[in-house]
């Protein structure tokens, strides 16, 4: 492979990680500036999480039904119902933060190993054991981490809404919505990447064995 194929090898998913990364960036360091320099203001300094089980067409989310606010919380509207509290103590901010980082951290690592795997493609080539490992480590990743990510969501989730309002099944919305954060996509993505990788990595060796019969 000349110098210049393996130079665009990696095109157009470099420029799309690198896009993803930089707009991952931003976001990092505008919600940090927010936290440090405005901790008071807009929605910093109250908690609202949606019910994702109750949408706006329900009525089931009227008192009658069970749905009421616990003192210090209120309920509404807005496409969901919406459960807010508006002077959250240390473990409910705690909580709120278990539901946002986890994913924002897997896919800061998704970005950071698709970058290791392009440049080990265009140091070594594309059909190499170092490339198979990081395929291998991406579809892990992607694997694992929506799992874990999806399950901290979906706890820390049903906690806020124990804590914020009377409900029949508190904990349904939440654990259906950690089923649909890993399928399809990231079930099918980890398993593509993890399936390619062991075709690289036999092909890898076949290579070798043909070489060295030749």
């Amino acid at each position: 492979m000349t110098r210049p194929e393996r130079a665009n090898l990696t095109e157009p998913l470099e420029s799309v990680t690198a896009f993803f990364g930089l707009l991952l960036l931003i976001a990092a360091l505008a919600g940090a500036g927010l936290v440090l320099f405005q901790p008071g203001a807009g929605s910093f300094s109250s908690v609202c999480v949606n019910a994702p089980s109750v949408s706006m067409s329900d009525s089931g989310w009227q008192p009658v039904s069970g749905f009421t606010a616990r003192p210090g919380a209120a309920l509404a509207v807005a496409g969901q119902l919406q459960a807010c509290l508006n002077h959250p103590g240390a473990g409910q901010w705690l909580l709120y933060y278990l539901m946002l980082v986890p994913s924002a951290l897997v896919w800061a690592g998704v970005i950071v190993l698709l970058w290791l795997m392009m440049r080990t493609a265009r140091r070594e080539g594309p059909f190499t054991l170092g490339v198979a490992a990081a395929m291998r480590r991406l579809g892990w990743l992607i694997l694992g981490g929506s799992v874990v990510a999806s399950v901290i969501h979906a706890v820390a989730l049903s906690q806020l809404l124990v804590m914020m309002m009377n409900a029949p099944s508190p904990w349904v919305g939440p654990a259906w919505g950690a089923v649909r954060g890993v399928a399809p996509v990231p079930l099918l993505a980890g398993a593509a990447l993890l399936t390619l990788a062991r075709v690289i990595r036999l092909g890898s060796a076949m290579d070798d064995e043909i070489k060295g019969t030749v």
